[in-house]
């Protein structure tokens, strides 16, 4: 009965409050090993031709995520090459995707100058900026958290995310 029980719960859980929930794993696991891993883990079973491309945006961030913890370059390659192709064929998939973008910008934003993988920064800024206001509003509080501590925006760009 509990199995059940459970059974609907998870049925009738929002795809809402599943990103909620994806987006905080994100932010944790770019602080902690273990909850890198466990954000990994999450999401790795899910396959590279589902439907959400939200949800293959975090898919692929959470492989980039497992290289910032690797050790050696191969495995750390591995993992960030995986995870910035897979990124890149969602947001060729579907450019209109904000969270995409938003995902794309903060790993380029926050990955070392070495990797090459810089080159969208502007444009997706110019995104950001273009289509913020038409985002529900968790997605914009999530949005703006980033922004404020983002060294990739002007101070006169932050104000776009007021």
């Amino acid at each position: 009965m509990k199995v059940l029980g459970l059974f609907f719960c998870l049925l009738f859980i929002t795809p809402k409050n599943e990103l909620a929930t994806i987006r905080q794993q994100y932010i944790n696991a770019a602080v902690s090993q273990s909850k890198a891993t466990d954000f990994y883990a999450s999401l790795k079973e899910i396959e590279n031709s589902h439907t959400n491309t939200t949800l293959l945006a975090y898919k692929a961030a959470s492989q980039v995520l497992m290289a910032k913890y690797e050790n050696g370059i191969v495995p750390k390659m591995r993992y960030f090459n995986r995870g910035t192709d897979l990124l890149e064929e969602v947001i060729a998939k579907d450019a209109q995707n904000y969270e995409a973008r938003l995902i794309r910008l903060n790993i380029q934003d926050n990955v070392p100058w070495i990797t090459g993988y810089t080159s969208e920064i502007d444009e997706d800024k110019e995104f950001l900026i273009a289509n913020y206001a038409k985002q529900p509003e968790d997605l914009k509080i999530f949005t703006r958290k980033y922004v404020i501590q983002s060294d990739a925006f002007t101070d006169k760009e932050k104000l776009a995310f007021n």
